[in-house]
């Protein structure tokens, strides 16, 4: 207890308040959303709001948790091999043994509560690879760098190709990015970030012509994955499928725009009342902006950028390759999440169903973000105490 009360004196409250205050918001706006729906469906009108307080509290106690351990632990070959095996195993599970949601088999169901595994991937997948590039960095400097593996690298690529199997196509975008920004911030030469800027030009400039040659052909047509056309179609011209795929983005449209500078009044909106599908999971931020309007959006992305920046400058101050590199990897997870969850909401990028950090319904990702940060404050935390303790000698 003593060490405990020890590593607490130098608590980051710039980290804590905001991610308090995202929950918050989250537990208030999902009850919102939700309970209309609820009480047309003669269910209790709490359901969803105490499912989201629980998240919270699980989350609050893996973020204590992830901020007081070791973080030598992380980094040990038992919790790299062990914890490989298992994502492996759910990835594989989910696949092949689970029943299709929205298109994908990307969730395991225990009764209780419901797994996502890919949303697991997101966090080991943060320790592995900035571990690996670590001991890249490492032999660098010793001028040995022939002797690194490229095996573990094949772990990595197995992991996300699992992940885009499912197929979880937002939940492989986010590893992917997690790990491309990790790798291009340990090779941060101008001529290597040179080459990376071009290859991510030219591939996102394959995606806007693959996307406008699909208005002419639909080589989906028949299959179970017809979904992920009609998704593409609705990001299109979602009025041109205004009464199947594109119903989900014009109902956002209306909230946003229902909403204008000062929004209806909390628990006001209309597109909750069943218009609007998922209203307190993806798309909870476009009742949001109905409720709240334009100044409630801009405070929840005043906290979630105030908490990315935090992260990374952390990451930036720490003098620990591996430690600098676990905090680009939470920060890139945290500001990819979001850009994915607002580029859906506003019609900017396809439906991935993608949610939105600390706010948006759900179990998996709100005890995932809360380790993720929970260990961005535990290094955040050890650079308070090396700094005070320097100053004291």
């Amino acid at each position: 207890m003593k060490k405990i009360k020890q590593k607490l004196n130098y608590f980051d409250f710039y980290l804590f308040v905001p991610y308090l205050l995202l929950c918050i918001i989250g537990i208030v706006m999902v009850y919102s959303a939700s309970s209309i729906n609820l009480s047309y469906a003669g269910m209790t009108t709490n359901f969803y709001l105490l499912r989201q307080m629980l998240y919270v509290f699980l989350g609050l106690i893996c973020f204590f948790i992830a901020s007081l351990m070791r973080l030598e632990l992380l980094t040990s070959k038992k919790f790299i091999i062990y914890g490989f095996g298992i994502l492996a195993l759910l990835l594989v599970y989910a696949k092949f043994m689970t029943k299709a949601v929205n298109g994908a088999n990307g969730w395991i169901n225990f009764k209780i509560f419901s797994l996502q595994p890919s949303e697991l991937c997101k966090l080991y997948l943060v320790i592995f690879v900035a571990q690996l590039l670590a001991y890249r960095e490492q032999l660098a400097l010793q001028n040995s760098l022939q002797t690194a593996s490229r095996k573990p690298w094949l772990l990595v690529a197995l992991l996300l190709l699992l992940i885009l199997m499912e197929p979880d196509l937002g939940g492989f975008a986010i590893n992917f990015m997690i790990v491309l920004v990790m790798y291009l911030a340990s090779q941060a030469t101008y001529k290597s970030l040179g080459r990376a800027f071009l290859l991510l030009g030219g591939f996102f400039a394959s995606v806007v012509v693959v996307i406008s040659g699909l208005r002419f052909w639909n080589p989906l047509a028949g299959t179970k994955y017809n979904y992920m056309y009609s998704r593409l179609t609705a990001f299109y011209n979602p009025f041109k499928v205004a009464a199947s795929s594109g119903q989900q983005l014009i109902n956002s449209y209306y909230a946003i725009s229902n909403g204008g500078l000062f929004g209806l009044g909390l628990g006001n909106s209309i597109q909750k009342r069943g218009y609007l599908p998922e209203a307190y999971t993806d798309f909870i931020m476009a009742i949001i902006s109905e409720e709240l309007g334009v100044v409630g959006i801009a405070v929840i992305l005043i906290l979630i950028s105030w908490l990315t920046l935090r992260i990374f400058l952390i990451g930036i101050r720490s003098k620990n390759n591996y430690q600098t590199l676990v905090c680009y990897g939470i920060g890139t997870f945290f500001a990819v999440e979001t850009f994915f969850n607002l580029g859906a909401v506003t019609g900017l990028l396809p439906i991935t169903g993608v949610t939105f950090p600390f706010v948006s319904y759900g179990g998996s990702s709100m005890l995932v973000l809360s380790i993720t940060l929970g260990i961005a404050m535990n290094i955040s935390m050890r650079q308070r105490r090396i700094r005070l303790v320097g100053r004291n000698h």
